[in-house]
């Protein structure tokens, strides 16, 4: 019998876990204690063969417990153990743990360009595809002269400068730096992480959800989102929706997001992959970055709802072997939208008079203190909305981009 061991460190479930369960194969869960305490207000830890509340997500500590697992397995069936994952935070420190424990799947090279922004456009550089000017911040550079420094940044990548982490998701860890002296303060408190640099885009942002399967693309769908996502940290809805398969634009994005991942010669060969793509006010389109995962939020609600497929789902099943479902458009748009949180004390919570069908998940509770977010994951309230008249849809996005969803005091 095969044995799957999924491990998860910060990412959560948008599936049922429920939808992984095969009566020829045994599913172990490796998970945090954040995650373990999600599943279990979930009712859905029982879903699993086994479950194993796991603290240690370093490559050596995903081994161990891969190996214990193993050597409890019958004799015949200890070849038949597969890591899959979904979890950005864990991708890298997965496939070191797979050549520790000696199981297969994808390797640290094949992942790396994912889960570092710098290797991720360096893998570019000859693929004739768009990218932001960018460079690796270097402190050491910076406090041998920091007036030096900051204007070789301006003349190379002119301001405003935005800043992220080589290593994040959700706009954690992001800034703007609008000139020397934002970077001058910003640098005081950059501490020992490693972060790129970018020139500042505006313009429109989407993002191309592909399914992937032994290297070929078998599906994209593209969809847009209503503000870039850096925009929640100031305040902003974060919210994306679900673009027809014969708009112009969901073509171009198709085919922009097929050239970059053929440049990827060696990436992993079975999964998802989630794409952000930036179009200029001008059309042209450029590269941001991409993830070799499912996209997180509610996207795989709303591709679901489109298009009948969960993508999260196809996700895993691409890693066990199987072939995903097909997606078939179902006459419906989707969209979802995240309400950041807000500094203060909580003393109402708000719906929105909506034309579509629509659902409201809140995170907050009167009475309850909240702090402005730190990322998108860390939401107030959720709406997730479906309509077959996709300007009704949009309409309702604007009405939820206009609404006050949680008031504070």
């Amino acid at each position: 019998m095969l044995t799957d061991i999924v491990v998860q460190n910060v990412a959560s479930f948008r599936i049922d876990p429920a939808v992984l369960a095969r009566p020829h194969r045994r599913t172990v869960l490796v998970t945090s204690p954040t995650q373990h305490q999600k599943l279990l207000k979930r009712n859905r830890a029982d879903v699993f063969d086994r479950v194993i509340v796991h603290e240690d997500f370093s490559p050596s500590g995903i081994a161990r417990c891969v190996t214990a697992v193993r050597d409890a397995l019958p004799p015949g069936d200890r070849d038949g153990v597969r890591l899959l994952c979904h979890d950005e935070y864990a991708l890298g420190a997965v496939a070191e743990a797979r050549l520790l424990a000696g199981v297969p799947g994808d390797r640290p090279e094949q992942v790396a360009p994912f889960v570092d922004k710098l290797a991720m456009k360096a893998a570019l550089a000859d693929a004739g595809v768009r990218l932001p000017k960018h460079r690796e911040w270097s402190a050491a550079d910076y406090h041998r002269d920091p007036g030096r420094y900051a204007a070789g940044l301006g003349d190379d990548l002119g301001w405003p400068v935005f800043v992220k982490p080589l290593d994040e998701s959700g706009s954690v860890g992001t800034a703007v730096l609008r000139d020397a002296a934002a970077l001058h303060a910003w640098a005081r408190e950059a501490g020992e992480r490693r972060f790129e640099l970018d020139e500042y885009l505006d313009g429109d942002l989407f993002h191309v959800d592909t399914t992937v399967r032994d290297g070929e693309i078998l599906h994209a769908k593209a969809n847009r989102y209503l503000h870039p996502c850096y925009d929640y940290l100031k305040g902003r809805l974060c919210a994306s929706w679900t673009l027809p398969d014969d708009r112009p634009e969901a073509e171009a994005l198709k085919e922009f997001n097929r050239r970059v991942l053929e440049a990827f010669r060696d990436k992993p060969r079975d999964g998802v992959f989630h794409h952000e793509v930036f179009r200029r006010p001008d059309g042209e389109l450029v590269f941001l970055e991409i993830a070799s995962r499912a996209p997180a939020a509610l996207v795989p609600s709303t591709h679901r709802i489109a298009w009948g497929v969960d993508i999260e789902e196809s996700h895993f099943r691409l890693q066990r072997g199987e072939r995903p479902l097909a997606p078939e458009a179902t006459g419906l748009h989707a969209a979802w939208a995240y309400f950041p949180k807000r500094a203060g004390t909580v003393v109402d919570l708000r719906t929105a008079r909506l034309r579509s069908d629509h659902h409201w998940q809140w995170n907050v509770e009167t009475g309850r203190t909240t702090e402005a977010p730190r990322d998108i994951r860390d939401f107030s309230a959720a709406v997730l909305l479906w309509n077959s008249d996709h300007d009704a849809l949009l309409e309702d996005l604007r009405t939820l981009d206009a609404h006050r969803a949680v008031l504070t005091a």
